[in-house]
């Protein structure tokens, strides 16, 4: 009986609940030793994070040595399947690269801060496998609280707090929308469970019910997908993006920018594939055509006019989107394996991206200055040649130049948007990702091509980011690894895919 209990209840979720005795653990540390004249908060922060990689790595290690058991348990509000159970290695990989890319942070002495990392890392991989509706908005609601305090955890910026207050207004309105979408839903069903939904619109023909009620779920299924965007950060629903990215700090703009990204994608394909099926294809279509579009070419032309790496990020992220919305287009399950291999791919990209940017520090005496604004990568290529040449690979990538890895999962994404007809999209992103180019050349240009009127000191303070460095060169490596050896992306993305075959 015990037996039966701990596999139907709890060995699916054995690292959620690892993580949460470990946040439990540094929760009751962190308040005991708050206080004390001998630890005090620097000090105790790096023990916090210490605690927090530590479990991270075991975490990872203990899904390792976790037998696949494909079910639906907690009285069907969560779902354990290959999406869910390979997806999480995703959300711990990149946890755990996360950390090590950044490492404490002078302005961030708040040892609750990675507590709430840890409860955000807990929340996403709860809601890689939620099936229901009240489970999905009981965790994004929880994902989303953590996200509005860590926005906010710098309390000396008055950027943090504006960008903070910004979040916290559109993502109460965003979650108003998504509750109201599933309200609608209840209300002309009777159901909440994902997998009623799909044997529900099975077949299901307005001719034989109501032309009316097709009208509703028509609109219910617009705010769900419109929500999701939201949180997502396509457009025309992007304008919170940058400045949230702008006023937060740079350890939870780069967390921000690359997990969530795994479990709203996953939360998007289930109601795609699994809620609907085959109905109001014709209507999800159409809208992604248009948030593909626009997403690109917002993202394009809004990169262009940035000065601050952290607000052309936001924007690149929002062109790099519409890459995911154009194979979600043909609404193809097939189609998946080359969407997983560009999320995976783009995430090492992010994820480099962030890292140099951790390493790269202007030096004001008498300290270093971390920099916001592209000029100060001017003389870079004077100062640290091997740190240029490194970021000159990122940039080329980013750009989709072969023959990086970014070059080739655009074009695994522009090879199904072929086969299915999408000649207008084809042609529209391949014009605006040549013009996109140019930014990213733009900045290798501040590298390597400018006069010597004055000059930063950029430096690398090595022995202090020792751990970030070796990160560094590790991304670096799978990006062009991955050039040379693609069958075991392959592999992990088709056993992504496989839990959403119709």
């Amino acid at each position: 009986m015990f037996l039966e209990i701990f596999y139907l209840n709890i060995y699916p979720l054995v690292t959620e609940l690892f993580l949460f005795l470990v946040v439990a653990f540094c929760l009751l540390f962190g308040s005991i030793y708050s206080n004390s004249f001998v630890l005090y908060f620097p000090i105790l922060t790096k023990c916090i994070r210490f605690f927090s990689l530590q479990s991270l790595i075991f975490s990872f290690i203990l899904l390792v040595e976790t037998s696949p058991l494909f079910f639906n348990y907690w009285n069907n509000l969560l779902l354990n399947d290959s999406l869910s159970f390979y997806g999480k290695f995703l959300i711990l990989f990149f946890a755990i690269i996360w950390i090590l890319i950044f490492p404490v942070s002078k302005s961030i002495l708040n040892f609750e801060f990675w507590i709430l990392i840890l409860l955000s890392i807990i929340a996403l991989s709860l809601l890689l496998q939620a099936s229901d509706l009240l489970s999905i908005y009981l965790l994004i609601e929880f994902l989303s609280l953590t996200f509005y305090i860590l926005t906010s955890i710098n309390r000396n910026s008055e950027f943090s707090t504006e960008s903070a207050l910004k979040y916290f207004i559109i993502g109460a309105f965003t979650s108003s929308l998504l509750l109201f979408g599933f309200v609608l839903l209840y209300n002309f069903t009777g159901l909440t469970n994902l997998q009623d939904f799909l044997i529900f619109f099975t077949g299901y023909s307005s001719i034989i019910y109501s032309v009316n009620l097709n009208i509703a779920f028509f609109f219910a299924f617009s705010c769900i997908l419109t929500a999701l965007l939201f949180k997502l950060g396509a457009a025309p629903f992007h304008f919170w993006l940058p400045d949230v990215y702008e006023g937060a700090t740079a350890s939870v703009t780069g967390f921000f920018a690359i997990l969530p990204k795994i479990a709203i994608l996953t939360l998007l394909l289930r109601f795609i594939f699994l809620t609907f099926g085959g109905y109001l294809f014709n209507e999800i279509y159409f809208f992604f055509v248009i948030c593909t579009f626009l997403s690109s070419l917002i993202g394009t032309f809004g990169a262009f006019i940035q000065t601050k790496w952290k607000r052309f990020i936001a924007f690149s992220s929002i062109n790099h989107i519409s890459f995911f919305l154009l194979n979600l287009s043909s609404l193809n399950s097939d189609n998946l394996v080359y969407l997983f291999i560009y999320l995976i791919i783009y995430l090492i990209m992010s994820s480099a991206f962030f890292c140099f940017f951790s390493i790269f520090t202007n030096f004001k005496f008498p300290t270093n200055v971390i920099i916001r604004f592209f000029n100060s990568l001017m003389f870079l290529n004077f100062t640290n040649k091997p740190l240029a040449i490194l970021f000159t690979i990122i940039l080329f990538s980013f750009a989709g130049i072969p023959p990086l890895a970014g070059f080739f999962t655009k074009f695994f994404v522009f090879y199904t948007a072929i086969s299915s007809s999408f000649f207008f999209l084809v042609f529209s992103l391949l014009i605006l990702n040549c013009i996109s180019c140019f930014y990213y050349i733009n900045l290798i240009r501040k590298n390597y091509f400018n006069t010597i009127n004055f000059s930063y000191l950029p430096i690398v303070n090595s022995f202090s980011k020792l751990e970030t460095l070796v990160t560094f060169n590790i991304l670096i490596f799978l990006m062009l690894f991955f050039v040379f050896e693609f069958d075991g992306i392959f592999l992990f993305s088709d056993l992504l895919r496989s839990a959403l075959l119709t």
